[in-house]
């Protein structure tokens, strides 16, 4: 459910000795811009804190950063928040799904991939299939690995949703070629797919062909991470 989430972390973290020398320039230069109420370099400083860059990890600044960013209308900021409040700020906050739930909204409704993930999840956990299907089926469109892969086991059987074998294979393939998948994954797909009507087969190889992921620039923008900062500072 976290690949998203590592990858942005791997990008942040590459190249460590270059990063804690840029993070020397950034962060003052992104101080200068949210004592100015600048909400992303509100939100980009909150990340720089929460992931150690320049200096060692605090959540504590983390969470007043993201806060603050929230209440100027940051949706990363938003979504952070969110995950704050569903584990990530132990010792901090008390865990609280429906906070958790309601700021991880705001950023789904703003067009961030990785929210529209959680959201679906959260509600196909609570037994609402329709609305669950919504989040993640647009998670799934801006090419979310985990979005694809639950869009398959949502057509496997999931209440409230036609069974569509085309469907399954189809999302579960795209799932897995942006993703690391497991042998027992593999070995599921093939013997799933072996067992497909030609009909099926040829449905399923059609969705594949046709697949274009359309991430927004809310998804763009969390991917950059640092880099979306540094852009933010140059254009000052």
């Amino acid at each position: 459910m976290r690949i998203f989430a590592r990858l942005l972390v791997t990008a942040l973290l590459a190249m460590p000795v270059a990063a804690s020398a840029q993070a020397m320039t950034l962060i003052p230069a992104l101080e200068r811009l949210a004592d100015a109420g600048n909400a992303e370099a509100i939100y980009h400083l909150g990340m720089s804190y929460h992931m150690g860059l320049g200096g060692a990890e605090d959540h504590a600044r983390a969470l007043a950063a993201f806060r603050r960013a929230e209440a100027l209308g940051d949706p990363l900021a938003s979504y952070k928040l969110g995950c704050y409040f569903a584990g990530q700020g132990s010792g901090l906050v008390t865990d609280d799904p429906a906070l958790a739930l309601k700021y991880k909204l705001v950023a789904a409704e703003a067009g961030y991939s990785l929210a529209q993930f959680d959201v679906g999840v959260r509600y196909l956990r609570s037994g609402d299939t329709a609305a669950a299907r919504q989040w993640v089926e647009r998670s799934a469109a801006q090419g979310f690995a985990q979005g694809l892969m639950v869009m398959s086991a949502m057509y496997n059987g999931a209440p409230g949703i036609d069974r569509d074998a085309a469907k399954t294979a189809a999302y579960l393939r795209l799932g897995m070629a942006r993703s690391q998948p497991s042998d027992k994954q593999t070995v599921w797909l093939a013997d799933f797919e072996s067992k497909l009507a030609a009909e099926d087969r040829k449905r399923a190889d059609d969705i594949v062909s046709s697949y274009r992921t359309k991430p927004t620039a809310l998804t763009l923008k969390a991917l950059a991470g640092h880099r979306a900062a540094q852009a933010l500072v140059d254009k000052r």
